[in-house]
């Protein structure tokens, strides 16, 4: 299998399915991720029959590899009893949407700590964070046999979960079935926190001790803008930022994860750009 085979972008829902559909034909693209929520309102969009027909019948004849991007409103460590309510509500819809959609796989940001009582023993209260965290996955996913929640590594500091790889070593102790939960790597967010990117097979012996290799399902394949260990999170496209495309192109070749998807998270830009930067990563 080639290694560019199963690259894609992540696509902003603008008015409707049909239209990101006709963005990923237009961008030759049978890889893809999007978000449930409309760009221009920033509220969930209401499917259509003849939207949920259209994309569906795309999925068979030409999008072969599908993410949904949970929504940023969800934060299912929240110490805050009426967000962490909120989350689980948005969180079960958007598994009922992937559902109906016929994609296996949600990508899920940790969450963040703010909040919890801190302690001697846990100075950022992420041991609290992850307790709640792990009490919203047990019980949304107890009996979920459709979908895959792909838990997302973070760029940001303090208290944001997910940040320091071994927040996911914990979290795996703390779920029932933690066969069901899959991971997400994102390449700018891992050097963004301070994980040195080269040579590749360290960070991925890191990968491995932590969350397993075998459970990463997804590439986030995104340079970064911000500098190493900067903590800040503004994506660049790949080879135009400060990792560089030395560095990117081991992602893209190793052998532990040429047949992965590989999704790029793109500034917005033109679709010329978009198009210009998939066929100079093919070149790779």
């Amino acid at each position: 299998m080639s290694s560019t085979n199963r690259l894609g972008l992540h696509l902003r829902l603008k008015d409707n399915l049909a239209t990101l559909v006709e963005e990923a034909l237009l961008l030759q693209l049978s890889c893809i991720q999007f978000f449930l929520v409309e760009q221009k309102t920033h509220q969930y969009l209401n499917f259509t029959a003849k939207d949920k027909q259209l994309f569906l019948q795309a999925r068979q004849n030409f999008l072969k590899d599908v993410f949904i991007h949970s929504s940023y409103w969800i934060n299912a460590a929240s110490s805050k009893k009426d967000v962490f309510n909120l989350s689980r509500s948005l969180l079960r819809r958007e598994i009922r949407t992937a559902k109906s959609l016929e994609v296996p796989y949600l990508v899920l940001h940790a969450g963040s700590s703010k909040g919890h009582l801190v302690s001697a023993e846990d100075p950022l209260a992420k041991v609290k964070g992850l307790q709640s965290l792990a009490r919203m996955l047990n019980s949304l996913l107890k009996k979920e046999n459709e979908i895959t929640l792909l838990l997302e590594n973070a760029a940001h500091g303090s208290k944001t979960l997910g940040n320091d790889l071994n927040d996911f070593i914990i979290l795996k102790e703390l779920l029932d079935q933690p066969e069901k939960i899959g991971f997400c790597l994102d390449t700018a967010h891992a050097y963004a926190y301070g994980y040195h990117l080269d040579p590749i097979d360290d960070f991925l012996a890191i990968v491995d001790k932590t969350i397993g290799l075998a459970n990463v399902k997804l590439i986030h394949f995104n340079d970064s803008d911000n500098l190493f260990g900067s903590m800040l999170d503004k994506h660049a496209a790949p080879g135009q930022g400060n990792i560089g495309k030395d560095v990117l192109s081991s992602f893209l070749h190793h052998k532990n994860l040429q047949s992965l998807p590989k999704i790029i998270e793109a500034p917005i830009s033109s679709r010329q750009n978009l198009l210009q930067v998939i066929k100079s990563i093919h070149s790779w």
